[in-house]
């Protein structure tokens, strides 16, 4: 009976101990999710982007060792667990699998229903399913107050790259969510003819990383156009905070918020 217990024991400490303990982030977006989630003990390693501006939790990677995504590297790090958004090879899932490391994918959520599940399946990966299930519970109180104040305004989303969102992209979806319709109804990404907006412009354009270190070094970026310079200079437009918008996950509902607002005032 004694062994029995003592057997009983080990198999719930082991249990109780399921959660990884060596977590190796690929990339900028996943990183998020582990700073998140994770307790600072089970990270092995972030990625290289973990502080860059962009990074939503960037003042929570202080301290912490970062990595490049190389197979060789992250397998120095002794990971029992991988988490990627686009970080690493595209075939990590089987690349890691032949190490008996697993994969968790992360990332690339069309709207907000799939960026809560996406957050609830990483918090039960990482072991800290109680956690998931706060932070979706005030995305869920958010999402409730915006939509207790829907204007219909048409809105226009316009990077500094010069890309408009369409319809199944996330940004749609907080358009959406902010209370916002969205004047392009096409589908995905596409680049927005100048002309067009010029002409046309719509109640408010949510600009998304314009006047950021990255685009200010880039001559060739479409915000640096004069003819659109002069044009946003009389539109009625919004600045998304870029950590907000540079990955599709849960903590977009910041850059919905801000939109909703500028609606709203």
């Amino acid at each position: 009976m004694r062994l029995f217990i003592a057997a009983m024991a080990l198999v719930c400490a082991g249990a109780a101990h399921a959660e990884p303990r060596r977590i190796v982030s690929l990339d900028y977006c996943a990183d998020q999710f582990v700073l998140a989630l994770a307790d600072r003990e089970q990270i092995a390693a972030l990625s290289v982007g973990a502080r860059r501006d962009d990074s939503y939790f960037r003042d929570r990677a202080g301290g912490i060792r970062q990595t490049r995504d190389t197979i060789e590297e992250v397998l120095a790090l002794r990971p029992d667990l991988v988490i990627r958004a686009w970080g690493g090879p595209w075939d990590a899932e089987q690349v890691y699998a032949r190490f008996h490391v697993p994969v968790l994918q992360v990332g690339d959520a069309p709207d907000f229903a799939a960026a809560r599940a996406d957050l609830m399946d990483a918090a039960q990966t990482l072991g800290h399913a109680d956690r998931g299930a706060a932070i979706a519970r005030d995305l869920d109180t958010r999402l409730a107050r915006l939509s207790a104040h829907r204007t219909n305004a048409p809105v226009m989303y316009l990077s500094a790259g010069g890309a408009v969102a369409g319809s199944g992209t996330m940004m749609d979806a907080l358009i959406n969510a902010a209370g916002g319709r969205n004047v392009r109804t096409e589908a995905s990404w596409q680049m927005l003819p100048l002309e067009r907006m010029v002409q046309t412009p719509p109640a408010l354009i949510a600009l998304g990383f314009f006047d950021t270190g990255r685009e200010q070094v880039n001559a060739w970026s479409p915000s640096h156009h004069p003819a659109l310079r002069r044009a946003l200079a009389y539109a009625r437009t919004v600045r998304l905070p870029p950590a907000s918008i540079a990955c599709e996950a849960w903590y977009a509902v910041d850059a919905a918020e801000a939109i909703a607002a500028e609606l709203n005032r």
